[in-house]
């Protein structure tokens, strides 16, 4: 074996080149949600502008990214990632279409990105990388998020009823959908009972800080 072709340094190689990759797939997304969200909040009506005007779909990409990763700080961060990309293709197209954001908005949602988006990257992780207890709460993480979102946004604090049913449904789909991987919905339902008080937690924090003036 002659030294310096082979070994550790070419098997660092692909993965390097596979995270790479990653974090491009990561940007592109990120940027690519913000983008069409501040574009389609203009058209859209209820129950569907609720889709581009709630936390909780956002928070699905990094999810979904978070999953991609190997390692749960990883995945955590890739969530953080994806979180912050969103808020710059948001802002941007929003700057682009005469509608630029104060600096307090802009604070509020990074810190939000930056509590959110490493934790369900990690969920996303758990969902993916992990069977028994931890994949099932993985996998009930992004359902109650739109639950909780349902429940206390639009449901309790707004009344539009369409909506909260839509993101009631978006959640029980993505419940049933998640549970498949090897955990069983019916079992990962039952960790709503965890995920669900603490989403409700969450939406309540976030509705009484957004209620402040920026």
């Amino acid at each position: 074996m002659t030294p310096g072709r082979s070994g550790p340094g070419r098997a660092a190689r692909p993965s390097r080149l596979r995270a790479a990759g990653l974090v491009a797939v990561l940007a592109v997304t990120g940027l690519a949600v913000g983008a069409v969200t501040s574009v389609l909040q203009r058209y859209l009506n209820q129950p569907w502008l609720s889709l581009v005007n709630s936390a909780s779909p956002w928070l699905a990409p990094m999810f979904g990214l978070g999953a991609l990763w190997r390692r749960p700080i990883t995945a955590a961060v890739a969530g953080l990632g994806t979180g912050l990309a969103e808020l710059a293709g948001y802002y941007l197209t929003a700057a682009a279409r005469g509608h630029p954001a104060g600096g307090g908005i802009l604070v509020f949602w990074a810190a939000c990105a930056v509590v959110g988006g490493p934790v369900f990257g990690a969920a996303g992780w758990l969902w993916w990388r992990h069977s028994g207890r931890l994949g099932r709460l993985g996998a009930s993480a992004l359902p109650a998020a739109f639950l909780a979102e349902a429940a206390v946004v639009y449901a309790w604090s707004l009344r539009y009823y369409s909506s909260a049913v839509l993101l009631a449904v978006i959640g029980v789909a993505l419940l049933a959908v998640a549970g498949l991987r090897g955990n069983g919905p019916a079992r990962a339902a039952a960790w709503l009972l965890v995920t669900f008080p603490a989403g409700v937690a969450a939406e309540l924090v976030l509705h009484l800080a957004y209620s402040q003036r920026f």
